[in-house]
């Protein structure tokens, strides 16, 4: 290695990045990483950054959706998106739109 030139951790990659994350959110994405893991299940857009920043593959609840039914477990996404919505989930129209298409309803 060069001098001047050090090598990172994961958690010393997490502490430069300028994302404010709880520590609970840091520990997922280092376990990630440490486990080689295919892909993170994520829904906060700054810890999603952040991930994706450290290489790693995210996935949402609404793409955890959209897969679910192409693969075949459920039948359609928005009878489960109106029952997330009904216990506090948000995603904007807009998002919730998106999802629909993706899943082609």
């Amino acid at each position: 290695m060069a001098a001047g030139h050090t090598c990172h951790t994961a958690p010393d990659l997490l502490s430069l990045m300028p994302a404010r994350l709880h520590a609970g959110e840091v520990e997922r994405i280092t376990l990630a990483r440490q486990l080689g893991a295919d892909f993170l299940l994520l829904d906060d857009n700054a810890t999603k950054k952040t991930a994706r920043y450290l290489g790693l593959r995210v996935l949402g609840t609404l793409g955890v959706l959209v897969t679910a039914k192409r693969a075949g477990p459920i039948d359609a996404v928005d009878p489960v998106l109106a029952d997330l919505q009904d216990i506090g989930f948000f995603a904007s129209e807009r998002v919730l739109d998106m999802t629909r298409r993706a899943a082609g309803e």
